[in-house]
């Protein structure tokens, strides 16, 4: 910030004389985009084009995948009243947490690190300050939930309204910690002027956490880190770690005790059976380590950046920091993967959804098909016999037909671990 001050110091009292409003406004409009291949002004930071370029495709990936997952699992429950259960509310949950990441809180992060100076005043600065943490609190938070509740269903089965309790309960706790821990961030973001002139009318802002109001606080910036660090990243990581360890060692234990108890089948069927469960086993195994991996993997560059930053060990580059909100987003993406996809419940829903719009799709082909067969059987009617045409007869079948040939397979007891 003060590099930045400085530079416009000198570019002010060297151009002072000239009065050429538009030539500042040319200059500083080059200054806004970070990434440039010219310095234009002495002291400004900047990057090449190229990696700005680069950093923009991995930000429309990200948010348009993210997007579209999130919403697909939103819409399935939503949709589909029998997988409204307590734990399928906690995926809810989630899918709208990282909605909210990558249609709101990704695009502004994206376009802070594509430019430098803030034109949205300042109760947008500290809305989007606050509301960024916000949503990350709440993701993180609620993949910790999951973890949680999964532990208490495997462990106490029986227990119905012991599990509804304790699904309300985390529900409130983790809506309540992610709107404490985002207060701070609303009441710090303000407008920072780099640069005002009334007589051209420019004003230079920049939205960021001020070291001034944090000194005025109970807490300061670097505590505020470090509980950021313990309660977004290594109590949820314990959580999730502790919880399928845990789900992981019962669901050993039971289908040891269901193979054991098994002595009534012959060898064959009782060899097939342990195939089949241990096949299971490593399928689960795999699933909850990936869980525990991308949590670790995705949040840790990010949580470790603010801290070295906030310590003063590594200075501020917006390069870095886009790389590692990028990989944190990408929880965000392979959130409803992990969750949703690998769920059968969900998966028979998006393949419902799937299977509706490939007939829709078909349907409207149908029409389409059928006019123009209809049309040409008018123009030709005098000079040709009716022909029964193969478009015809596929567009009157379209959408028929789909329902009588529902798969009779055996419908999978998924208890989601």
């Amino acid at each position: 910030m003060a590099v930045i001050s400085y530079a416009f110091d000198c570019f002010v009292s060297s151009v002072r004389m000239k009065h050429d409003c538009d030539e500042w406004r040319q200059i500083f409009t080059r200054i806004d985009s970070y990434f440039r291949d010219d310095m234009v002004l002495e002291g400004t930071n900047h990057a090449s084009a190229q990696l700005g370029w680069c950093i923009t495709a991995a930000y429309v990936v990200v948010i348009l995948f993210g997007a579209f997952g999130n919403m697909l699992t939103i819409i399935a429950v939503l949709y589909n009243p029998q997988i409204r259960t307590t734990r399928n509310f906690f995926i809810l949950n989630l899918a709208l947490s990282d909605f909210f990441i990558c249609t709101i809180a990704a695009p502004i992060t994206f376009y802070t690190v594509l430019y430098t100076f803030w034109p949205f005043g300042l109760a947008m600065c500290k809305i989007t300050g606050s509301l960024l943490g916000f949503g990350i609190f709440l993701s993180t938070f609620s993949i910790a939930a999951i973890a949680l509740d999964r532990c208490v269903v495997i462990i106490f089965p029986t227990k119905r309204k012991r599990q509804h309790n304790l699904a309300l309960l985390l529900f409130f706790l983790i809506w309540v910690i992610s709107i404490t821990l985002a207060l701070p961030l609303l009441i710090t973001s303000d407008l920072n002027t780099v640069f005002d002139d009334d007589k051209c009318g420019i004003s230079l802002k920049i939205c960021h956490e001020k070291n001034e109001i944090w000194n005025l606080m109970p807490i300061s910036k670097r505590a505020y880190t470090l509980a950021v660090l313990l309660t977004q990243y290594a109590l949820p990581l314990i959580s999730i770690v502790f919880a399928y360890s845990t789900i992981a060692m019962k669901m050993q234990i039971r289908m040891n005790s269901r193979l054991a108890s098994s002595t009534f089948t012959t060898n064959a069927i009782n060899n097939e059976r342990r195939k089949s469960v241990a096949g299971r086993q490593r399928r689960t195994h795999l699933l909850l380590i990936c869980v525990v991996i991308v949590f670790a993997v995705a949040w840790l560059p990010l949580n470790v950046f603010h801290v070295l930053n906030t310590f003063g060990i590594v200075e501020f580059s917006v390069p870095l920091f886009a790389i590692c909100h990028l990989i944190a987003m990408g929880s965000a993406c392979l959130n409803p993967v992990s969750y949703a996809f690998f769920n059968q419940n969900f998966r028979q829903q998006f393949i419902m959804f799937y299977e509706a719009a490939i007939r829709k799709n078909l349907q409207i082909f149908g029409w389409i098909t059928a006019a123009r067969n209809m049309r040409d059987r008018v123009k030709y009617s005098r000079s040709a016999k009716p022909v029964i045409t193969t478009s015809a007869i596929n567009a009157q079948f379209v959408g028929r037909g789909d329902n009588d040939e529902k798969s009779e397979e055996a419908k999978i007891d998924s208890n989601d671990y």
